[in-house]
């Protein structure tokens, strides 16, 4: 009997191949996009979830930042018992060489010897307790060992760091994970270490920096959180930044909250949760649609199956077993479209990856307990997708069917609606998709006030006695037109400095740079007539509007020291778009300062060439120091990395809804003709021409796009409004954008329906007729 059942319903798909493809295929793409975004969606919640002592772990933060100085965690410990444990980090970039070995750099974490025992990260070799515990320790990750070494090292190999001081290797430890809200760092070490690398002696006792993560491990049972109010009074009473009110808040975050945190730092990296929420809205939009779809599509096509169903019945079958029959259909084609949407997981992965800056790995993700999961999911969805075709299937009167009378006489009022409201998403996302488009092309062409092409810059390693030199030497190659030196670029804004003035507290960036840094980069001075010397400073125009200064103003007053004003600066951003241009001012590079940044124009005839010159000259004056280029073109293009992949996962969704509504749609005309046969073919007979015909079956269904065009501009105007909110310079929302998305949701539905208005106007009215 079942395979009876089996052999009818495979005939049928056979037979109508194009219904077959559109409802396994679309489902099959329904089911791929749930998959990887459910995936995605538990692996980012999964975050810091691996540490066994998560419930007692907590960051400390003060508003938008999470920066402390180095002596806060000794002082929690003093002064609260709740506090168990600490660890402060920060991150820094290192050059590492072994004997034998090249010369590396990497992200080096330095980290309390209390790090590894608070957090859960696993230790391949040494002991997590002891392994940081001694001044010249390190702590190798598994990956970078090999990168280093070819092979993981003995316990106790000696590595050399910046060509600076040596360090012993304690221990190896797997790779920093995914799921965790550390930046992955290549190597662990002893955090008081920092003050030697920093050449600070006070390191430890000093709170003129606060740029150190603050962790804490409190005792079992206890509430650190309410010790909020004390932790800030204490601080304010030895800590500058708390005293001036730069920060005025403590917050004691939980380690499992720091991935979706709005606190920045050095060490982390963050994701939004509201992003999160949004990706799983999607995937519950995507779920539903599917699933009506599939309804949809089924109820269309069963008027084709009526007289199988008819005999069935004259020869006794009962409704309950058409009902399981009907049912088991189903089951079967969504475990047929989770078979498909396996393998379009596969080919889609790398995209996915790229679009969400995500890691999945999905063949990880065959465990027996997903697998489990997935298929109860399928089973559930194939119950839920075929009980409403079931039922309409049992219910048929098989006398009616074969005289050729089955009619669907439920209203159509439900089904236009699902079409209106498929293509207000349609619309909606078209639109934002463009918007979006034109907002990150609108970022990526503005104007910035500085030159680009064929420029770039690296960072300096080199002790700030030999800079000179190298400038020299980069200057004299082929296909190089200038190099200077400078702390501050357009591209890593300066350092930031906060003062009073006139008792208002601005907050300038500050740029120390070479003569030559204004020409380099085509940035335009207007002099003031002040004799050049070595105490001059400049202003640009943002920061001469906020100073309030008269326009021919010589001199400029800065926490008690006097400057004279040798020029004005025309307005260069120094941030992406999304921050307003703000004020800044310079000062010259003096003989013996130190510089971080090398900037380097070429002449842009053989720039590839020119480049690998440079590296060479590079390693040759650093003894193989690798040389890491940042090229301003790039580094700006890639400002808007993330606008540009938000506008992907747009057009990508757009599609997918598009594909799913064509279906829908498919599915609603097939099912709307077949109501019109007969009036279709009393039309014809009384000489109607097939214009008209196409013009009465497709009226109806473009009036619910008409009415979803209507409701979709206001809804995606609204969002498109909030989200260039995030902007300081933004594009304008257009009116011809919301035009041409109505019309090309206009075109996709004429196309749809069209092809089936056309089948059934140019049919002989005679078969329409036949049974009536």
């Amino acid at each position: 009997m079942i395979s009876n059942h089996l052999k009818s319903f495979a005939l049928h798909l056979w037979k109508n191949k194009l219904y077959s493809v559109i409802t396994i295929l679309g489902f099959a793409i329904s089911i791929m996009f749930i998959l990887l975004l459910s995936i995605y969606i538990k692996n980012e919640y999964s975050a810091d979830q691996f540490h066994l002592k998560k419930d007692r772990i907590f960051r400390m933060t003060h508003g938008e930042e999470s920066g402390f100085a180095p002596p806060s965690g000794p002082l929690l410990v003093q002064k609260f018992p709740e506090v168990e444990n600490f660890a402060r980090t920060r991150n820094i970039g290192v050059y590492v060489k072994a004997p034998g070995t090249p010369k590396l750099k990497n992200l080096t974490l330095f980290a309390d010897s209390s790090f590894l025992s608070i957090f859960s990260f696993k230790m391949l070799n040494g002991d997590n307790k002891t392994a940081l515990s001694r001044g010249n320790a390190v702590v190798l990750t598994k990956s970078f060992a090999y990168k280093l070494f070819g092979k993981l090292p003995e316990l106790g190999t000696t590595l050399t760091i910046n060509d600076d001081f040596d360090l012993e290797v304690t221990g190896i430890m797997e790779d920093v994970p995914d799921n965790t809200h550390f930046q992955k760092f290549d190597m662990l070490v002893n955090f008081p270490t920092l003050g030697k690398v920093f050449g600070m002696s006070d390191f430890l006792e000093s709170y003129n920096s606060n740029s150190y993560g603050l962790y804490i491990l409190t005792k079992p049972n206890t509430n650190i959180q309410a010790k909020a109010p004390e932790i800030l009074k204490i601080f304010k009473e030895v800590n500058w930044m708390f005293k001036r009110e730069y920060a005025t808040s403590i917050e004691l975050e939980p380690i499992v909250d720091s991935y979706f945190s709005t606190s920045i730092s050095y060490d982390t990296k963050n994701k939004s949760k509201g992003f999160l929420q949004i990706l799983s809205g999607i995937v519950f939009l995507i779920l539903v649609l599917s699933i009506i779809n599939y309804v949809n599509l089924t109820v269309a096509q069963s008027s084709f199956r009526s007289r199988e169903i008819a005999i069935k019945k004259l020869i006794g079958g009962k409704k309950k077993d058409l009902f399981l029959q009907s049912m088991s259909e189903s089951i079967i084609l969504s475990f047929f479209s989770l078979l498909l949407a396996v393998i379009l997981c596969f080919q889609v992965v790398p995209v996915f990856n790229y679009l969400l800056d995500a890691k999945l790995n999905f063949i990880d993700e065959f465990t027996w307990i997903n697998i489990c999961i997935a298929l109860l999911f399928m089973g559930a969805i194939g119950i839920i997708s075929g009980i409403i075709p079931a039922i309409k299937i049992a219910r048929f009167d098989p006398i009616d069917v074969m005289k050729g009378k089955i009619r669907m006489k439920e209203k159509s009022i439900y089904s236009r609606i699902m079409v209106s409201f498929q293509y207000l998403i349609i619309i909606t996302l078209i639109t934002s998709a463009f918007f979006i488009n034109k907002q990150t092309n609108f970022l990526r062409n503005h104007q910035l006030g500085f030159e680009q092409e064929n420029m770039l810059c690296f960072e300096s390693e080199i002790p700030r006695e030999k800079q000179r030199v190298l400038q020299e030497i980069l200057k004299k190659i082929p296909g190089v037109e200038d190099v200077c030196l400078s702390a501050g670029t357009p591209l890593d804004g300066g350092n930031n400095l906060c003062f009073t003035y006139n008792d208002k507290e601005l907050s300038f960036q500050h740029f120390i740079v070479d003569t030559s840094f204004f020409r380099l980069l085509n940035i335009p001075i207007r002099k003031t007539g002040i004799a050049f010397s070595k105490d001059i400073c400049l202003l640009n125009e943002a920061a001469v509007k906020e100073l309030e200064l008269p326009e021919n103003e010589s001199n400029f007053k800065l926490q008690g020291t006097e400057y004279p004003i040798y020029g004005i600066v025309k307005n260069f951003h120094f941030r992406d778009l999304k921050s307003k241009l703000g004020p800044a001012y310079f000062h010259i590079l003096k003989p013996g300062q130190y510089a971080w940044s090398y900037v380097i124009k070429l002449n842009g005839k053989n720039n590839y060439e020119t480049i690998q010159k440079i590296k060479k000259a590079h390693s040759d004056f650093t003894d193989g120091t690798p040389l890491q280029l940042e090229f301003f073109d790039e580094t700006v293009h890639n400002w808007y990395e993330k606008e540009d992949k938000t506008g992907k996962i747009v057009m990508y969704f757009t599609l997918l809804t598009v594909i799913i509504s064509v279906m829908g749609l498919f599915a609603m005309s097939l099912y709307y003709v077949q109501q019109k046969r007969k009036e279709i073919g009393i039309r014809k007979v009384n000489g109607a021409k097939t214009k008209e015909i196409l013009a009465m079956l497709n009226k109806d269904f473009l009036k619910w796009v008409v009415i979803a065009f209507v409701f979709a501009c206001p809804i995606a105007w609204y969002a498109m409004h909030k989200w260039l909110e995030n902007f300081a310079y933004k594009t304008e929302l257009s009116w011809w954008i919301f035009a041409l998305a109505g019309l090309i949701a206009l075109g996709i539905a004429l196309l749809t329906v069209s092809f089936q208005s056309w089948r059934a106007a140019t049919r002989n009215p005679v078969e329409s007729l036949r049974y009536e």
